[in-house]
């Protein structure tokens, strides 16, 4: 049987049950249905084929984070090739390395790209066609808009295996070339699956179905507004005087184990909850009991919607739309699923939308993972920056326009958007927000806490991992403000398995400090074109070597500094975030970065690089003074650097490596 490509399923879906205007995109001042993106999505994938794309071939692009990264990216996956996103701040020298690297056969890009493209026109052979979005396209080019525009609005079914070959990311190229990580469906979607399952897990069990009171703390109550979407069961389906009172178990196979698809629904409080695992049978009058068919796999080559190896699960808008096909087995009610095929159609037209919105880069896996695929899953709607630049004022004022739901930064960003609420003397109702996202690096606990003060009706989800587990291995919740830890990147997801070791690649004791290490069914397929990095990554038993250092305490893990950064100060190791930790605390400094630099005498010695706040003024001596005491001797600076600003990436990581090149001499 033929499918539609994994991700654009998911906009079918939408654009089929949703009411035909509700929003997928608002980007400034231009808005798009999930109707209108499905069209778009299409004709992309209609023109690509035209060109003589096809199932395997790689399509790199680039673009900000806009309407033309998504409608590429799932188009080019509509036709089961595989789309190769690039960093908008390449130059020419870097795309001409991807663009071959990649074995990309088109290349569609923004406008701002197009004079680094020129240079390199006649070096990259394999590229065929250079499609530009913008005016005056150059002769020899394809416009964008054009380019779309003419082509077919019609669906195009691809035979799509969950192991085949999602997207390739490439990595920030820090420490040599960048890599291409080969990421499949499966590797993506468990990824998804998995924390969605770590969320489940914070809502109130089962056994408090019949309780007068839903959600016994704070915490509860914002997850669940977090999870409401989760399902695709709307509220007007217990509109019904006789299914007003109804418990909606949906579970898999009982060999399979608790899941996120163990879960109960009903209406409490007026409102739909959520409930983590399932009644005990015969409980509850006119329970409608929704189970997986123990054939499932028979029906359609089904088997290639699961998500994870382990688990086999799937996402409720997918079991929603195999229980309209009857291909789910449902018990308790003769007419629910046409009831549910009907409350999907006919919700009402001015329903509640929730509003999020991601601003590092699309290109980035923190955001095409983590962010971009639940909000195709939960059907929200996604409200870009239209700046290319981050602005934490221009969010500010969004969060407060738009009324914000779900906000992902990385946590320079955060750090920018605390400044700004400490210095611009405006006040904004950030009400509205119940999550805010962190990832790609490790969020300290001082911004937690601010966090949690400025936006009172939010919880800080945290969320750890690389490009190469696809990309979130661990996660944290962090709701007061007296529980943050510092360093503390959570509990690793179902799903995976975590070590570890030291440098012999022995495991090492709880407690003691070691490389983390990880296996499962997110764990990337490899990089491209590279089997010996690939080798060296991933060892003889299944486990990606992270090069992140941490350990293990109270099944709690703690992340302390990238193996490649940690200082040899006479034979004692100096992790720099353990002195950046006490620096930040001055008053005077904003930005601190402590890197090693050589020396005959000690192999290496601790230097510190600081931006100051405005207007204040240190000496070397007076940073070297407030270590005193706090820290171990050999750990303290033994020199000072001043400086205007850091080197940071796309994503808004502080580059290391780049200020040992200027500040390490």
């Amino acid at each position: 049987m033929v499918r539609l490509g994994k991700f654009k399923e998911a906009v079918y879906i939408k654009a089929t049950h949703y009411p035909k205007n509700r929003l997928a995109i608002i980007y400034g001042d231009k808005q798009i249905t999930w109707k209108e993106l499905n069209s778009l999505i299409n004709k992309m994938a209609n023109a690509l084929k035209n060109l003589g794309i096809k199932k395997g071939d790689k399509v790199a692009f680039l673009f900000y984070n806009s309407p033309q990264f998504i409608i590429t990216n799932i188009g080019i996956q509509e036709l089961g090739a595989i789309p190769v996103p690039m960093n908008f701040r390449y130059v020419a020298s870097e795309m001409e390395f991807l663009l071959n690297n990649s074995d990309s056969i088109a290349f569609i890009f923004d406008d701002d790209a197009l004079l680094e493209i020129q240079k390199i026109h006649d070096r990259i052979p394999n590229v065929k066609y250079l499609i530009h979005d913008g005016p005056n396209t150059p002769i020899g080019m394809l416009n964008y808009s054009k380019f779309i525009q003419e082509a077919k609005d019609k669906e195009i079914k691809v035979d799509i295996d969950i192991h085949d070959i999602a997207v390739i990311i490439y990595t920030g190229g820090t420490t040599g070339r960048p890599k291409g990580v080969m990421l499949t469906y499966e590797n993506i979607l468990s990824n998804e699956e998995m924390a969605l399952a770590f969320l489940s897990r914070l809502l109130p069990p089962v056994d408090e179905l019949d309780e007068p009171v839903y959600a016994k703390n704070e915490l509860q109550r914002r997850l669940l507004e977090y999870t409401e979407s989760l399902t695709g069961i709307p509220e007007v389906f217990f509109e019904n005087p006789e299914r007003e009172n109804k418990v909606i178990v949906i579970e898999t196979p009982s060999e399979i184990g608790p899941s996120l698809a163990e879960m109960t629904y009903t209406i409490r409080e007026g409102k739909l909850k959520h409930f983590f695992g399932k009644p005990p049978e015969g409980k509850y009058h006119g329970l409608v009991h929704m189970e997986l068919a123990s054939r499932l796999r028979e029906y359609a080559n089904i088997s290639t919607l699961s998500y994870s190896r382990r688990g086999k699960v799937k996402l409720m808008f997918k079991m929603i739309r195999l229980m309209m096909q009857k291909k789910i087995r449902v018990s308790g009610e003769k007419e629910v699923v046409k009831a549910l095929k009907k409350a999907m159609r006919n919700r009402p037209e001015h329903e509640e939308i929730e509003k999020n919105t991601m601003v590092p880069p699309l290109f980035h896996l923190a955001s095409y993972a983590v962010f971009l695929i639940s909000w195709m899953f939960r059907g929200s709607t996604v409200v870009f920056l239209t700046s290319k630049k981050f602005d934490p004022i221009e969010l500010l004022e969004m969060i407060e326009q738009q009324k914000l739901k779900t906000l992902f930064l990385v946590p320079t960003m955060w750090k920018r958007v605390l400044d700004a609420l400490e210095t611009s003397g405006s006040e904004y109702d950030l009400s509205s927000l119940s999550i805010g996202l962190s990832g790609a690096a490790v969020l300290q606990g001082k911004y937690k806490k601010k966090i949690l003060q400025y936006f009172p009706n939010a919880v800080i989800v945290d969320a750890f991992g690389q490009s190469e587990t696809a990309p979130v291995t661990t996660m944290k919740v962090d709701g007061d403000v007296d529980n943050v830890q510092d360093r503390c990147v959570g509990t690793l997801l179902e799903g995976l398995e975590m070590k570890v070791v030291d440098e012999n690649n022995n495991p090492v004791p709880d407690g003691e400090i070691g490389e983390i290490c990880y296996r499962g069914a997110s764990v990337m397929k490899g990089y491209y074109k590279d089997p010996d990095k690939t080798a060296q990554t991933i060892d003889d038993d299944g486990y990606l070597h992270s090069g992140d250092l941490g350990y293990v305490k109270n099944g709690q893990f703690f992340v302390v500094e990238r193996m490649k950064e940690c200082i040899n100060t006479g034979g004692e190791k100096v992790f720099p975030i353990e002195v950046e930790e006490v620096l930040i605390e001055h008053p005077k400094i904003d930005q601190v970065c402590v890197i090693g630099i050589p020396d005959e005498e000690w192999g290496e010695t601790v230097r510190a690089v600081v931006i100051l706040k405005e207007g204040k003024a240190m000496t070397q001596e007076e940073v070297i003074q407030f270590v005193e005491g706090k820290i171990a001797s050999y750990k303290k600076p033994r020199s000072v650097v001043f400086t205007q600003e850091f080197p940071i990436s796309p994503v808004g990581k502080v580059l290391r490596s780049k200020i040992r090149e200027q500040f390490g001499k």
